[in-house]
């Protein structure tokens, strides 16, 4: 009975036996296929691999590369302790001089100038950081260019020009701040959190009540918080006694004493005079076509094109691309062609507003819709051509007096999610003049935000086509502390930064106000027509 025991429990264990066989022959066969996989040349071994959380998190990323920009950004931001206003840089004791100097030049050479900056005592500077605004002009020409400054940090910096065209060219530097209000200015920008109280109107059919707002609301009362969990953006508003949250209807704000400003820099921002004219040892320059230096001819304007600085030049007040060619879009007709069929969607301030404003009064069959409040959303429609052109205000923060309306959406960027794109979809946005206040890490998280959603468009839609404006100069004596141009130039540095290399067309604004010596936020009809003009070459210039 024993051995038939054995026998019996034998017999029991072959089919484990042969299962064990039939595991052994698939893992021998799975090993043998991840080598041969390993083996094939260019396979991407981290297919293989885990996915790693830290790796694949936007929110990592997109932080990440917030920091790498504000990083790269930390060069041209003074840190100067200094408020005696004889010690700051003077444009009046100043000085441009010109390097190698010659009787004639060429179209389509460097022109370089030396600025030497001295205190209000006569002194020579021993450190950089000031803020200039360079361009050449010949005034009967109707002709002007942006320069670009170097900065060599011990007092003293060279400013080139490109000189676009023939003729008595004259150069022009005007200091707008010294290194050491630029300094106080970039600390004011990062930590002066007080410069603002925004108000909020929620009303239904029968109530309205008021509530403050803010970026941030450290409170214990209930707020109510308007977040794009997508990208993390959000503000709040204190919750009204009656209405709900989503009841908000628009926003309004106004300035308050600055507190975080010492005495002592209050009287040098007081004292500080803004764009004073550097003055030139040196007369009016003559250049002259020369025909061993032919400018090369510029090919077709295409989305993803870096923009160069200065990216062009006005001549007889038409601006002139330097990296791609322009049609000047002074025919009406012209317009409409290349705009039937299209829809546009212009996101931004009352800069991009004014494309609108200044399409409708150009293009006679383009008429808004109904007559709104100066932030309200505008609709523009040319029914015929089967144009429509809406424009709507980025969002919160909105500095403004007058209403900033938040319905139909509080963020470019889930706006961009939601549209369905196409060939006939175009896309503009502008973002800058409203931020100037707040710190840079905000403006350049709101910017990475957009690049984000902008690239998720473009998956999901090819054909549609974005450009990104830059922000323009304002009025020199508006409202310094927070609204200086130098927080514009400091946005432009980092809006570039971030959408370097994205298939993108970029309108320059701020090269064209710089060039066109406008210091005015919302700039004249012949400046906004050639905004309009590049970004219509974008669309339907020559050869496109």
């Amino acid at each position: 009975m024993a051995g038939a025991e054995i026998t019996l429990n034998r017999k029991s264990h072959l089919p484990y036996f042969n299962k064990m066989k039939i595991l052994f022959v698939i893992l021998l066969h799975v090993v043998l296929y991840i080598y041969l996989l390993l083996r094939v040349k260019g396979f991407d071994r981290r297919l293989l691999l885990p996915p790693n959380p830290r790796l694949h998190d936007p929110t990592r990323a997109t932080e990440a590369k917030v920091n790498e920009i504000l990083q790269a950004l930390k060069r041209h931001i003074p840190t100067v302790n200094q408020t005696q206003l004889e010690l700051t840089s003077s444009g009046e004791h100043s000085l441009v001089t010109l390097m190698n100097p010659k009787e004639n030049y060429c179209v389509g050479e460097i022109l370089s100038v030396r600025v030497e900056m001295n205190d209000y005592l006569g002194k020579p500077k021993t450190y950089g950081g000031d803020f200039f605004l360079a361009r050449i002009h010949s005034p009967e020409l109707q002709a002007g260019a942006a320069g670009v400054p170097e900065d060599f940090n011990n007092g003293t910096y060279r400013v080139n020009f490109t000189l676009f065209w023939p003729g008595s060219v004259k150069v022009s530097v005007l200091l707008i701040h010294s290194s050491e209000v630029v300094s106080m200015l970039s600390r004011a920008k990062e930590y002066c959190n007080d410069k603002f109280i925004f108000t909020g109107t929620f009303h239904n059919s029968t109530l309205q009540e008021t509530s403050i707002c803010d970026i941030h609301l450290s409170t214990n009362e209930t707020v109510c918080k308007f977040k794009d969990n997508g990208n993390q953006e959000s503000f709040s508003c204190f919750k009204p006694k009656t209405l709900p949250c989503e009841t908000l209807h628009y926003t309004t704000s106004r300035n308050i004493e600055a507190s975080c400003l010492t005495d002592a820099e209050n009287e040098l921002l007081k004292r500080s005079t803004v764009g004073v004219t550097i003055q030139n040892n040196f007369k009016d320059i003559t250049v002259v076509t020369c025909k061993d230096r032919v400018p090369q001819a510029a090919g077709k304007c295409e989305l993803g094109m870096s923009s160069p600085i200065p990216s062009g030049f006005f001549h007889s007040d038409q601006w002139s691309s330097s990296y791609c060619r322009m049609s000047s879009f002074q025919n009406v007709n012209d317009m409409n062609q290349c705009l039937q069929g299209k829809q546009v969607y212009l996101r931004g301030d009352s800069t991009m507003r004014q494309w609108v404003e200044y399409s409708t009064y150009k293009l006679n069959d383009l008429k808004f819709t109904s007559n709104t409040a100066p932030q309200a959303p505008k609709l523009a429609v040319d029914k015929t051509r089967n144009i429509t052109m809406f424009w709507k205000m980025h969002g919160f923060p909105c500095i403004s007096f007058s209403p900033c309306f938040i319905g139909g959406g509080l963020y470019i960027v889930r706006e961009l999610d939601r549209l369905a794109g196409g060939e006939n979809t175009v896309v503009v946005i502008t973002v800058g003049l409203h931020l100037r206040p707040f710190s840079l890490r905000f403006y350049v998280t709101r910017m990475m935000n957009i690049k984000q959603a902008v690239a998720r468009l473009l998956q999901r839609s090819p054909l549609t086509r974005v450009f990104i404006k830059s922000e323009n100069t304002r009025e020199l004596q508006f409202e310094t502390l927070r609204m200086s141009n130098w927080h514009g130039y400091l946005q432009n540095l980092a809006l570039r930064e971030v959408f370097r290399g994205a298939k993108v067309g970029f309108i320059d604004a701020w090269d064209m106000t710089v060039a066109a010596n406008s210091f005015d936020v919302h700039p004249n009809r012949n400046i906004v027509h050639n905004q309009f003009a590049l970004f219509l070459s974008y669309l339907c210039g020559p050869n496109s």
